[in-house]
């Protein structure tokens, strides 16, 4: 055989070979990627905070000026996780954000936070009945700030969210606040 013949069969069984695994490759989404999975029971270390999930329409102010925005709670990987996702618009321009709660050691919470201006933060998360609330609370470091994010839902349903940071050495000061209602 001449080489381009070669050439021209070795293609053809590549082809054959392509489109049959196409044919018979599993689907590996029963439903488009964008499209977010149905809601699944929170595991027990996240059942606490089950009153914060929901879509929240949330507006306030403090040092970035006046604030508007919405977030969401919502179970993810088969309820292992609890997602909050937020954008808000604040004077300074938009602000997104994203936060991951999820089981940690025994009895205890975490949420890796990330937002759009490049900030992560690693919190301590912990939720209480009565009154429904719930608090996250950056470890301590020498020489770096700490923060504390709050939520409590008070008796009309409106939840009150405030925004703390504390200086390294100083105590934790107000740097936004406000009030969400659940749509």
């Amino acid at each position: 055989m001449t080489t381009s013949i070669l050439r021209t069969l070795l293609l053809g069984v590549f082809v054959l070979q392509a489109l049959s695994a196409c044919a018979t490759a599993p689907q590996r989404h029963e439903q488009p990627p964008h499209t977010a999975p149905p809601a699944a029971e929170l595991t027990e270390a996240l059942k606490p905070f089950s009153f914060l999930m929901g879509t929240w329409d949330a507006e306030g102010g403090g040092t970035p000026g006046a604030s508007a925005g919405t977030f969401t709670f919502q179970p993810d990987v088969q309820g292992h996780v609890l997602i909050r996702r937020n954008e808000s618009s604040t004077p300074g321009g938009r602000h997104e954000d994203l936060m991951v709660l999820y089981p940690g050691a025994p009895g205890a919470v975490r949420a890796s936070y990330f937002d759009n201006e490049g900030h992560v933060i690693q919190y301590s998360a912990r939720a209480e009945s009565s009154p429904a609330s719930a608090e996250f609370v950056t470890d301590e470091a020498t020489g770096t700030p700490r923060f504390r994010l709050s939520y409590l839902l008070n008796t009309d349903g409106t939840l009150n969210v405030k925004f703390e940071i504390a200086p390294p050495g100083a105590g934790f000061r107000t740097y936004l606040e406000g009030t969400a209602r659940r749509r």
